[in-house]
């Protein structure tokens, strides 16, 4: 009897996360995810038993990548909620096109499925807990922000198809804005 062969995990989740950009989220299926994998769909299923949930297991490894990241720069701050959130922006600003492209789709693609949407939420409430909503300046962090998590989101979506030089522009006002004097 042949060994059965090992599937691999992190060859799925490659293999889901190119699908989704060279597909723009339209052509996501779990057929298009097993050939790209080189695997059968059955084995797919075994690991992954429904979209929604490889689609929130290739979100959950992108945002740990970059938890990962931006953690790193933020231990190099002060620790103030304005010099974490800066560490943000910067990593953001670090980020190519591909990682972009595949985290605002992933994020998007999970919109309808509330169930398996934890990792979207965890991080969100990690970026959150920084904000300080009592004073103006807090305030104008917080929607500075939220200007980069909206584009962000509207090009998941594909509403607003931001280009490079737009993109840069709103990321580097809201780091502008969380670097000015208080």
């Amino acid at each position: 009897m042949p060994r059965p062969r090992e599937i691999d995990r992190n060859r799925i989740l490659d293999a889901a996360e190119a699908v989704m950009v060279e597909s723009g989220g339209r052509g996501f299926t779990l057929d298009a995810v097993a050939e790209r994998a080189g695997i059968s769909k059955g084995g797919l299923v075994y690991s992954y038993a429904s979209k929604e949930m490889l689609i929130a297991a290739a979100l959950e490894r992108e945002l740990q990548r970059f938890l990962k990241d931006w953690g790193a720069l933020a231990d190099l701050t002060d620790g103030s909620p304005e010099a974490v959130l800066g560490a943000y922006v910067t990593e953001i600003l670090t980020q190519d096109a591909d990682h972009l492209r595949t985290a605002s789709l992933l994020m998007t693609a999970l919109s309808y499925a509330p169930d398996v949407s934890a990792p979207g939420r965890d991080f969100y409430r990690a970026i959150f807990r920084h904000f300080d909503d009592t004073t103006a300046r807090g305030r104008d962090i917080r929607q500075a922000i939220l200007a980069i998590e909206g584009l962000f989101l509207l090009q998941g979506l594909g509403l607003v198809p931001a280009d490079h030089d737009e993109w840069h522009s709103v990321v580097e006002h809201a780091l502008a804005t969380l670097q000015r004097p208080a």
